[in-house]
């Protein structure tokens, strides 16, 4: 099914509200008031390809790692009958996804600048993993209430800390064979959110097969700019439509996005005005900072920003493509035994005593014409 609707323009009126409630609490006074004085457009695209030695002193990375990984649980289960979520799993080496997510953030910004959202329940596995951050930048949720809620939680806390911030969001839960590849993407689309400060930019990872579970993009006909419009996203296409629509030029979701801080809150404020007031009246309650996050959260209800966020906002989004990187989503069984027939000294084989797979992967072969 192909989802194209895009709600229309809405009054910031939640963002310049709290902002000037008066309520004493802090929290929120230091937001740029997103419906005011916009940043105007920079210069023409090719002008920002060079490097810009400005960027890392302006962007902020927020590293989602609040997932369950259930549909892969059978294979990241420890010996004591544990099952470990994905993100905090040794997969190719040494690391664990989230610890080369982190890893890759360092590279675009410094640790004052990374954001990791977790969940309580995931202490024992990140308390360790995350000391090289400051503690403040470590947001730990009570309960998971969806991606969206996470994303709007850390672009509050950074409104809080800088004016005017620039952000590059990602997952903690893919592998890639080739980061410097991953990383000269993420910097194009972050040139490209300084060319249009309204939008956000999403990662769209050339397909190198079939994979009928993964997410499409779908962009608009034609290349007239490094960032093309968001058409339409596709989840979960039949094999017949997904080669069809790889064959012309839609990409798998990354969920990396860049974009400036005011651009995202637009789209909330677009798509989730009631959970975005609900959530934000929530922090104006409690006497100290962390109550009122666990009130915010607990007022808020679940949201996910793939499908009620992103979807619905096409005309504010762009995309920009990931060139072939060995970028592996590990979300399902057989997208795991396709990873592991590729990476066969890998460690998730001994850390978790995975079964040898059989050669097929069930992803349905190259892309090329039926």
């Amino acid at each position: 099914m192909i989802i194209t609707q895009s709600c229309p323009t809405a009054p910031l009126q939640g963002f310049a509200h709290l902002g000037s409630s008066g309520s004493g609490s802090g929290l929120v006074e230091g937001m740029h008031l997103v419906g005011q004085s916009a940043p105007k457009p920079g210069p023409a695209p090719d002008a920002l390809l060079a490097p810009d030695p400005r960027a890392a002193g302006q962007t902020w990375v927020v590293i989602l790692a609040g997932g369950e990984g259930r549909r892969i649980r059978q294979y990241t289960t420890s010996e004591d009958g544990t099952a470990v979520p994905k993100q905090f799993c040794r997969f190719r080496d040494e690391r664990t996804l989230l610890c080369t997510a982190l890893d890759r953030a360092l590279r675009i910004t410094s640790a004052e600048r990374i954001l990791v959202m977790v969940l309580d329940a995931h202490r024992r596995w990140w308390e360790r993993e995350l000391q090289r951050l400051p503690g403040a930048n470590v947001l730990s949720q009570p309960e998971d209430r969806g991606t969206a809620v996470a994303i709007l939680q850390a672009l509050v806390e950074i409104h809080c800390r800088d004016r005017d911030p620039r952000l590059v969001v990602m997952p903690s839960d893919a592998d890639v064979d080739d980061e410097a590849v991953l990383l000269s993407a993420i910097a194009i689309a972050q040139k490209m959110a300084r060319v249009f400060p309204e939008e956000v930019i999403l990662l769209g990872v050339i397909p190198s097969n079939l994979d009928c579970e993964y997410g499409l993009i779908v962009p608009t006909e034609g290349r007239t700019s490094t960032a093309r419009r968001v058409r339409a996203f596709v989840e979960r296409p039949p094999l017949t439509l997904a080669r069809r629509l790889t064959q012309r030029g839609a990409m798998w979701n990354s969920f990396i996005f860049a974009c400036c801080g005011w651009a995202l809150y637009g789209l909330f404020e677009e798509t989730l005005p009631a959970e975005t007031a609900t959530y934000l009246r929530g922090l104006e309650r409690g006497s100290h900072r962390a109550d009122r996050r666990v009130s915010a959260i607990a007022e808020t209800q679940e949201r996910d920003f793939g499908s009620d966020v992103l979807t619905r906002s096409t005309s504010h989004l762009r995309l920009v493509d990931v060139p072939h990187c060995g970028w592996t989503d590990l979300g399902t069984p057989a997208r795991l035994a396709s990873w592991l027939s590729r990476h066969r000294e890998a460690s998730l084989w001994r850390e978790h005593h995975v079964p040898r797979l059989a050669n097929g992967n069930g992803l349905g072969g190259p892309i090329g014409p039926a």
